[in-house]
């Protein structure tokens, strides 16, 4: 009895020290401290922070909240990231009361394994069967949840099927049926070599992630260490969206060639745009 009573007391003190907070316009330094708080200083990464509350701030005037931010013992630790598929202006095709989140994140060690994320799942999940999403007071038909590696903590693709989110059938995200069941989307096709894209690299960003922006320069750079004299073009994806559209929405296009290797395996990326500029040796 005394056990299973201090656990209770545990659990209690626990779920009292955690809290979750809409995106407001009062606590966007917050939800930009989760996922740049090592970054701060760095003034390459201040750009994306820029764009990123830029783009916030539209949002939230536009949508309203698009956002969640965990708070553990009064600290902002994790974020959870979403909005209309229709807000994406890079999509030649959007569907209606679809709800895409980009993200969620918990960086800070202290704070994992609490059951944090799974909280701000949940809460998203809820708004969006009571209609109190940024989809405004329209039912939302499915959720569509982008799943990558950040190389901490679990993986978000196996957060997510944990939640009972299943995978596309392209394999490109995972989805929850809220109202409706799962809706393809048409197929986009391959980008066709462009005329103007010959000789220049085009690396693509976007204000939606504050690492856009510095990752595209990370892209540049890497670039030119292959190809020293070579035009690069960055381009706001969110400000050009055609341009995005036009090539696919691939995120670097090298002498006409869409570039596949992740920048991050350095080798492997460089040794792909080596063979795009010079050939194949």
């Amino acid at each position: 009895m005394y056990l299973r009573e201090t656990l209770w007391r545990s659990r209690e003190r626990l779920e009292s020290s955690i809290r979750i907070e809409n995106l407001q316009e009062s606590n966007i330094e917050d939800l930009i401290y989760v996922c740049s708080s090592k970054r701060l200083t760095d003034p390459v990464h201040q750009q994306g922070i820029k764009l990123k509350k830029q783009w916030l701030h539209e949002m939230f005037g536009t949508y309203g909240s698009c956002a969640k931010i965990a708070y553990y013992k009064d600290k902002p630790v994790a974020q959870i990231l979403y909005y209309p598929e229709e807000a994406v202006k890079t999509k030649a095709f959007q569907r209606k009361d679809v709800l895409v989140i980009s993200c969620t994140y918990n960086p800070f060690t202290n704070a994992q394994k609490l059951g944090i994320g799974t909280k701000l799942l949940k809460s998203v999940i809820h708004d969006a069967q009571q209609k109190k999403t940024c989809l405004g007071n329209r039912q939302c038909k499915f959720i569509l949840a982008k799943a990558f590696n950040t190389g901490e903590a679990l993986p978000l693709s196996e957060f997510y099927r944990k939640k009972g989110f299943i995978s596309t059938p392209r394999n490109d995200a995972l989805y929850l049926p809220v109202t409706s069941s799962y809706e393809e989307e048409p197929l986009i096709g391959k980008y066709e070599p462009l005329p103007e894209d010959l000789g220049k690299a085009v690396v693509f960003y976007g204000p939606i992630c504050q690492f856009s922006f510095p990752f595209a320069n990370k892209i540049a750079d890497l670039v030119k260490e292959v190809a020293p004299n070579i035009a690069i073009k960055l381009v706001n994806e969110w400000e050009n969206p055609q341009e995005s559209i036009r090539r696919k929405n691939w995120w670097l296009i090298v002498n006409a060639k869409p570039i596949h290797a992740f920048f991050m395996a350095t080798e492997q990326f460089k040794q792909e745009v080596k063979e795009a500029v010079y050939g194949k040796t």
